[in-house]
């Protein structure tokens, strides 16, 4: 007689959110200085790359042109793909964020920030000081090595930050 073998639940994936959160990101440096902007959030000041999420229904190009248009009131020209990793949190509770990274080959426009959620201005911020600052997801060591003409990693899981 065989046992009965009735499949358990798997309640890990029960308790997640079923969906993962894609974000789309681009670099645009000068002068030895990269393009952040900076989010205040829960009394914590931290920068990102520009961009945002992508909607249905748009290419990842379309929604970084769309992000950068909506954030900081640029045009910008979209190059290549450069990397992508992903924040894959420990608690339910949170959404695993995917994020693609391009450059920005070309900016257009006089930057006017559209303050909006947590969205709290931009910098200019010198690549060298990069290690310095508070930066999420946790992509700066590709963001460095790319900035400055390094071998980088093109997939990457990222710490989850707190």
């Amino acid at each position: 007689m065989k046992p009965n073998r009735t499949p358990l639940p798997n309640t890990h994936h029960a308790q997640q959110k079923s969906a993962i959160r894609h974000r789309v990101a681009g670099i645009f440096a000068r002068a030895g200085k990269i393009l952040l902007v900076k989010h205040r959030k829960a009394g914590r000041e931290y920068y990102l790359l520009p961009g945002g999420g992508q909607e249905i229904g748009e290419s990842a190009v379309e929604a970084l042109a769309r992000e950068w248009k909506e954030e900081l009131s640029l045009d910008v020209k979209v190059g290549r793909f450069l990397f992508c990793g992903e924040s894959v949190p420990s608690e339910p509770r949170r959404t695993q964020v995917f994020q693609m990274v391009f450059h920005i080959d070309a900016i257009d426009g006089e930057i006017e920030v559209h303050h909006e959620g947590a969205l709290a201005g931009y910098d200019w911020v010198p690549i060298n000081a990069l290690s310095e600052i508070a930066f999420f997801p946790d992509c700066l060591p590709q963001v460095m090595a790319f900035c400055r003409g390094e071998d980088f990693s093109i997939y990457q899981r990222y710490r989850w930050l707190t």
